[in-house]
């Protein structure tokens, strides 16, 4: 791919999780005028630099050079990335060098869930986190669609970057936008914890806060105590 159709591809793949070259810049730990500079087709980037635009993206090297993922059948599996909480509310460059393990995921079922294989991670929640326990038990381990959200709907629930313990980790929510305000709304199902609000900056796209949407869980497996 010459570095034309490159900064094209870069340009819409940054478009479509609506980021700003700022916010991918930050993200990636360039300069903006380095990412402008490649968007043009007037640098052709490191294989390296490739790397952590494509993480900050939530991507691959191999989209971001224009190739597509190949036809599995249903019966196939795809390795998805398995992350601690406090892991997934991280940078996606930070994310990256903190994998824990792959697990082998059908991919049928990520195709009915409506989930890009590249976009998909498995998230172990802490146990400690019960705000939404009348729905998703603490220590569940959900999978989390990393597709860059730019609106949310009310029956959905979402994993969200939130201050726990004097830390910032990944809880699931279910989100009300008050787009006029520009306020997210923090909805639990579990009644002893509070709704909060937390106000988006100017120009500060959802996807900062909000990490993706959860798509399916499982129960942690019970402990076996003689």
């Amino acid at each position: 791919m010459d570095a034309p159709a490159l900064g094209k591809t870069l340009r819409t793949l940054r478009k479509e999780r609506g980021l700003s070259q700022q916010a991918l810049a930050a993200r990636a730990a360039l300069s903006r005028n380095f990412l402008a500079q490649i968007e043009r087709g007037e640098s052709r980037p490191t294989v390296a630099t490739l790397a952590r635009i494509a993480a900050a993206l939530g991507t691959s090297v191999a989209e971001l050079l224009g190739e597509s993922l190949p036809t599995l059948p249903s019966s196939d599996t795809v390795p998805v990335p398995f992350v601690a909480d406090r892991i997934a509310a991280g940078p996606p460059l930070f994310v990256a060098d903190h994998i824990d393990r792959y697990e082998q995921f059908p991919y049928a079922m990520l195709r009915t869930l409506g989930v890009n294989p590249r976009q998909a991670i498995l998230v172990r929640l802490g146990n400690d986190q019960d705000s939404m326990a009348d729905t998703i038990p603490p220590g569940a381990t959900v999978l989390i669609d990393r597709t860059p959200v730019r609106d949310v709907t009310p029956r959905g629930i979402y994993a969200v970057r939130e201050e726990v313990g004097g830390e910032i980790g990944c809880t699931v929510k279910r989100l009300v936008l008050d787009t006029t305000a520009r306020v997210l709304i923090l909805l639990s199902d579990n009644p002893a914890h509070l709704p909060r609000a937390l106000r988006l900056k100017t120009g500060q796209p959802l996807s900062d806060i909000v990490i993706g949407r959860v798509v399916w869980w499982v129960p942690p497996l019970p402990s076996h105590r003689p």
